[in-house]
Formats: C-alpha cells, sequence, structure tokens
C-alpha cells in the first residue's frame, strides 16, 4: 500500500513538473519570439503611396550673393487619383513647374544642403503647390514632394 501511494505521488508530482515546464516554455516563447505589439500596428498603419507625378527635372541659381546653383528631380503624390485625372491639363502641369522655380530660386544653399533643410524645402513646396492647385473632393491636392535627385553646387 504504501509504495501505491508513494508510486502515486511521484506520477503526480511528474505530471505536474511536466506541465509547469510546457506553460513556462510557452510564456517564454510567447513573450521572446513572437513579434512586438507595437512594430505590429506599426506596419499596419502604413499607408501606402497615392498617385504620383514626375514634374522633371529643374535646374535653377539660388539666392545667395555667390552663385550657387540647386538641380532637382520632383515627384509629386497625389491625394487621390481624382486628383490626378484633375491635374492632366497640361496648364496645371506648367502653373506646378512655375511655381516649383521660384520657390527654388528663393533658396538659399545653407539653408538647403543638409537633410533638414531638404524636408523644410519639401514642406515650403507642398504648401505653396496646394495652394495653386484646385481641392479634390475636400482635400488638399499634394499630400507629399519627394524629390529622385537632389543636388546643389
Amino acid at each position: 500500500m504504501a509504495l501505491v501511494k508513494r508510486t502515486m505521488m511521484l506520477v503526480v508530482v511528474g505530471v505536474v513538473v511536466l506541465v509547469v515546464g510546457i506553460g513556462g516554455g510557452l510564456l517564454v516563447g510567447l513573450k521572446y519570439f513572437s513579434p512586438a505589439p507595437e512594430t505590429a500596428n506599426r506596419e499596419a498603419q502604413i499607408p501606402d503611396p497615392g498617385p504620383m507625378v514626375d514634374l522633371g527635372q529643374f535646374t535653377s541659381t539660388m539666392a545667395d550673393p555667390e552663385v550657387h546653383v540647386v538641380k532637382v528631380k520632383v515627384t509629386l503624390e497625389l491625394a487621390s487619383a481624382n486628383v490626378s485625372l484633375r491635374l492632366t491639363d497640361p496648364g496645371w502641369t506648367v502653373m506646378m513647374k512655375d511655381e516649383i522655380l521660384k520657390t527654388l530660386k528663393d533658396q538659399r544653399y545653407d539653408n538647403v544642403r543638409y537633410a533638414e533643410g531638404m524636408e523644410k524645402l519639401k514642406q515650403d513646396l507642398r504648401a505653396r503647390l496646394n495652394v495653386i492647385l484646385p481641392r479634390v473632393d475636400g482635400n488638399a491636392a499634394v499630400n507629399r514632394v519627394l524629390f529622385d535627385e537632389f543636388m546643389t553646387q
């Protein structure tokens, strides 16, 4: 009888240790090997880019006492396909290119030679373009200005 009780006690202890070990292994595996929830949320929050319009390359002197030149290739990310359809008229393209050239002409070399200045230039271009372009469906036409190439000299 004592042998049966002792064997039964060992079996129960063995099962408990086995269950605790499996549970601990699952807990450690889920904690250290599963993707972090903020990473999964961040990936889900990245929107697809909108329609793109390539406006081409621009070269302009800058507003400095010395001669400095800026050369950029500009692509616009538009708010929607409706904006893209609306801006197919060549008149809008000419107006956008004119506004970009005027904006580049106003820049100073020291303001755009670093990444921070390039980002400010992008924001300035976006703002100035959204002023002259029609709003479509109540939204500004240009979401982002992107530089395919950027060079100052």
